[in-house]
């Protein structure tokens, strides 16, 4: 997803295409962490996976409503802490 956002917040804001690119990617973001068993992301309390799940459904059904501003934070901040996380915390305690 990083690779899409090559831009600044108010050329993100103006361009819809992108916006629906990184839409589509949260979606599959939140659907993947909502397929997760409860219990298996209880032991990773890093994250606010209801959040994120939360996220997905914004983007899915309510296009009219969801503020590109609030995407561009999510993508900017929120992704590259999840990634982060899942990569120092979530993969080494997996391979373990």
């Amino acid at each position: 997803m990083a690779r899409l956002l090559d831009m600044d917040e108010e050329s993100f804001v103006t361009d819809v295409r992108t916006q629906w690119a990184i839409e589509m990617g949260l979606i599959r973001i939140g659907e993947t962490i909502n397929r997760i068993p409860p219990e298996v992301l209880q032991q990773f309390p890093g994250q606010p996976w209801r959040k994120i799940v939360g996220m997905r459904n914004l983007a899915a059904h309510q296009y009219d409503d969801l503020d590109p501003r609030r995407v561009w934070r999510t993508v900017s901040r929120d992704v590259p802490a999840l990634r982060a996380y899942l990569s120092d915390v979530v993969l080494p305690e997996i391979r373990s």
